[in-house]
């Protein structure tokens, strides 16, 4: 029997134009957006990353992210409130008696100060990285249909943290001598080392140069998408940076209420106040923050993603059995 052509309006699948052995990502994965899907297909997998783990990742984040903040700020407030009423005290001092100030008693407690909030900084950092790792955790299980705790999630972000605490800081001291040859340089190391954070929870093989590979084999791609990202983020900077500068016009009047500038009951309570209106407008800023730091991190999980289903077959399934 002989076989009838196809109508003229026939179109070969999409699987028809490709390398033997290869195939196309499932164009419903929850993650990985199908080549042909552009950067529609991208932004809808986003939202989709929202509506089915935005609890998890609240949580996640609030913990690693929020709640270090608001403790960082408390404490820069109380520790510079501590340091800064003896110094403002000597300089009044100072002035009544027509003599220069002394600060050498000021030296010890200002390098003590500085020294905590390295310690409290570095501290908040693997806290951090902890908490990005849990949400990939908690991300990918969700998509690939086996949701997970936050408890476990968090438990695989602190086993995996140091390691990408410790890729992270390479990451940064190279942006940093990229800044120092030029501003160029360090704009394109920033950017062609985006995808070092997923690159090393879910390959575990040189994330630094697996994440300029990508990044040089995809420009356009990976640049639009992190394009994407930059816009959401400054638009957030400028709500963050608009609501401190009014809580900062709030309390900026709080110690200017001294009848008795001389007295140091009332040059401690300025002090005090003014340096708590800091840590509340700080803790503020780290709330508005903390959606837009969500959405930084949901889509340079995506980006990698779909970097991963142009190279082969991968999908939100193979992903989540990396990760364990």
């Amino acid at each position: 029997m002989t076989e009838l052509p196809p109508p003229s309006d026939y179109l070969p699948p999409p699987a028809a134009y490709q390398a033997p052995g290869q195939q196309y990502p499932n164009p419903y994965d929850p993650l990985v957006n199908p080549p042909y899907a552009g950067i529609g297909g991208w932004f809808g997998r986003m939202s989709s990353v929202f509506q089915r783990s935005w609890k998890s990742i609240a949580t996640v984040f609030a913990i690693t992210h929020l709640l270090p903040s608001i403790v960082l700020a408390v404490v820069s407030a109380v520790g510079t409130a501590a340091v800064l009423v003896p110094w403002q005290q000597e300089v009044l001092d100072a002035a009544e008696s027509g003599e220069n100030p002394r600060f050498d008693t000021i030296l010890g407690p200002f390098l003590g100060l500085m020294g905590a909030l390295v310690v409290a900084a570095v501290l908040f950092t693997v806290v951090e990285a902890a908490g990005y790792a849990a949400g990939t955790y908690v991300v990918t299980r969700d998509a690939a249909g086996a949701p997970t705790s936050v408890g476990d999630a968090l438990r695989y972000g602190f086993r995996r943290c140091l390691g990408l605490f410790g890729w992270n800081l390479v990451t940064a001291l190279l942006i940093i001598a990229g800044a120092i040859a030029c501003v160029v340089p360090a704009f394109y190391v920033f950017a062609a080392t985006a995808l070092v954070g997923p690159i090393y929870l879910f390959e575990r093989r040189t994330p630094i140069g697996r994440s300029f590979t990508i990044f040089n084999n995809n420009l356009g791609r990976v640049l639009g998408r992190l394009a994407m990202i930059l816009v959401i983020l400054i638009g957030g900077s400028i709500v963050t940076s608009t609501v401190e500068n009014v809580l900062n016009l709030a309390f900026g009047g709080l110690g200017s209420f001294s009848a008795d500038p001389d007295s140091s009951v009332q040059l401690a309570g300025q002090t005090g106040l003014s340096m708590a209106g800091s840590a509340v407008v700080a803790g503020v800023g780290a709330v508005i923050g903390l959606p837009f730091t969500m959405i930084q991190f949901v889509g340079i999980l995506l980006t990698y993603a779909e970097q991963r289903g142009h190279e082969g077959p991968v999908s939100a399934g193979s992903l989540a059995a990396e990760l364990d």
